[in-house]
């Protein structure tokens, strides 16, 4: 039956069709400009010969087959069964994602699909995320150590670039406890937490400048080396933590701490722990049974925070969505990737990986069932035409563009750098707001890079109010932007004005002063009625 099966002839997603559908996923919102995209991926291991050779239940039933639906590729699992007449037959169960690699896929083909286009946009002062997720032996590991490396080669080319500055930190997430495997020094745990400016801080983890390819292997072999493992049944050196590096790339010419720099890029390549169905953690003594339990709810999590983002990206019909990003300290960690309100552009990838073997069939079923639904949002749009958004940036014609970004270059009084114009503030003479986005929409300046952006700027405007008036731009770019992706609409997408928000929270000020006023005036009898009931028994005594 397996034979008979129509496999995909390519056992790789090629690199120009990885782009086309990150494209396509990047104008997929439609409340505004895509901030934040998630491809959503699996990977077959090949079977071993040792595997193959035992028989049994070790044989393939995992395939990539093909399928018709237009930007998805299909995962399909055959499983044999025997009827309750005692019937032979296969059940098939196929899922849908937007990238699905084969048994032959190479780490080549993985990281020219997955990864390269991630540190392209890390590069570009974004952020990049990808992590795998899968029962352990499905190849995570594997994988993401082989993109590490990769990684190191884009970051440093051996053809005469000049590399830009890279730093590395590395930390590992077991349950509520965050450890640094880069400083074994250290005694007291990772801190992870929010400023008042809503940015993630860490404390107690070390970061480490490096300066070339070698030195950054040394350090991720380092890391390596002490993340927490345990034999199972499956894997002798299963990961029992989340593992996760974080490199910040500066721009060309920049230090990473650079007051005037632009914002250097983020890339996190997660290697998650493996996960583990009832079954599986039967003969687990009670440490393992509560790192297992620790790990699940930390993937729910995660899977929740994914869903909960996707549907952010829908016009929300007046309801807004609740990203419990807050509930682990791993989706805390990747708060840029899940705040609504995070100013810049953020790209994750989501990789499940699975054995191909039938007698890992329903640990397969289980990864597969855990990230296919990912892909889609499980909300549908307002029904019927939406009203167009003139305030979101993303919608705007060329002139309307060119007409912001020239009325906000304009600097307070006290940032004075050039004459006058008489209306409270200081034009910027010789300002060409066209030569910065000749011909561009608002939606090709919102997808701008920030760097790209600075520069552009800094040529008409040089120096330290060029890095000023660029960071100005910019943050006042992105509050129309965020402010477009949490606007409220009605169930029939209309938007909800200005004036009809204060209405009301006039209206809710009123009910809450009156029922204010209610609780006093009872509070007030309750306590008259008390008064008297103590007199009259004081006379009864009497």
């Amino acid at each position: 039956m397996i034979a008979k099966e129509k496999v995909a002839e390519e056992a790789a997603t090629t690199e120009a069709n990885a782009l086309a559908v990150l494209a396509a996923k990047e104008m997929n919102a439609t409340n505004g400009l895509a901030t934040s995209t998630f491809l959503v991926c699996a990977r077959m291991r090949p079977a071993f010969e040792t595997e193959l050779a035992e028989g049994g239940e070790n044989f393939e039933c995992v395939l990539k087959t093909t399928c018709t639906e237009e930007g998805a590729e299909e995962a399909t699992v055959l499983l044999p069964k025997i009827s309750l007449t005692g019937i032979p037959k296969i059940e098939r169960s196929s899922f849908l994602f937007d990238h699905t690699f084969g048994p032959g896929a190479t780490n080549d083909d993985i990281f020219a699909a997955l990864g390269r286009p991630l540190v392209a946009k890390t590069f570009a002062g974004e952020v990049g995320v990808i992590f795998a997720y899968g029962q352990t032996g499905s190849g995570k590991t594997f994988t993401m150590s082989a993109i590490m490396d990769r990684v190191v080669t884009e970051l440093f080319p051996s053809d005469g670039t000049a590399p830009r500055a890279v730093r590395f930190s590395y930390l590992e997430v077991l349950g509520s406890s965050v450890h640094d495997c880069l400083d074994a020094s250290k005694l007291a745990d990772v801190q992870i937490g929010e400023a008042l400016d809503g940015r993630v801080l860490t404390r107690n983890l070390s970061s480490h400048d490096v300066d070339s390819a070698a030195a950054l292997e040394r350090l991720i072999e380092v890391a390596k080396s002490r993340r927490a493992t345990a034999p199972t049944e499956r894997n002798a050196t299963s990961s029992r933590s989340h593992g996760v590096g974080i490199l910040t790339v500066a721009q060309p010419g920049f230090a990473i701490d650079d007051v005037e720099a632009p914002r250097a890029g983020v890339l996190m390549v997660i290697d998650l722990a493996g996960s583990e169905r009832a079954a599986d953690s039967m003969g687990h003594d009670k440490k393992r049974m509560d790192e297992t339990k620790a790990v699940n709810l930390s993937l729910m999590a995660l899977k929740d925070c994914i869903r909960a983002r996707t549907l952010a990206s829908i016009a929300a019909a007046g309801e807004k969505v609740f990203v419990p990003y807050r509930r682990t300290k791993l989706t805390l960690l990747m708060k840029d990737v899940f705040d609504i309100s995070c100013s810049r552009l953020c790209s994750t990838v989501v990789l499940s990986c699975v054995s191909p073997l039938a007698k890992d069939a329903p640990h397969t079923l289980n990864t597969l069932g855990y990230a296919a639904p990912l892909r889609v949002a499980v909300r549908t749009a307002p029904a019927g035409p939406m009203e167009r958004d003139e305030r979101d940036p993303a919608l705007w014609a060329h002139e309307k563009a060119v007409t912001w970004l020239a009325a906000t270059a304009k600097a307070p009084m006290h940032d004075a750098v050039d004459v006058s114009d008489g209306d409270g503030y200081v034009g910027l003479a010789g300002f060409d707001a066209e030569a910065v986005i000749p011909g561009m929409s608002g939606l090709e300046l919102c997808r701008m890079a920030e760097a790209e952006l600075h520069l552009r700027i800094k040529k008409q405007v040089p120096g330290k109010e060029g890095a000023a008036l660029g960071a100005r731009v910019h943050a006042a770019l992105w509050m129309l932007i965020c402010d477009a992706k949490t606007r409220r609409r009605r169930p029939n997408g209309n938007l909800v004005t200005e004036e009809e928000e204060a209405e009301e929270a006039r209206k809710t000020e009123e009910a809450a002063a009156k029922k204010n006023a209610l609780w006093k005036e009872r509070e007030a009898s309750l306590a008259a009625g008390s008064t008297l009931d103590a007199a009259a028994s004081m006379a009864s005594r009497m």
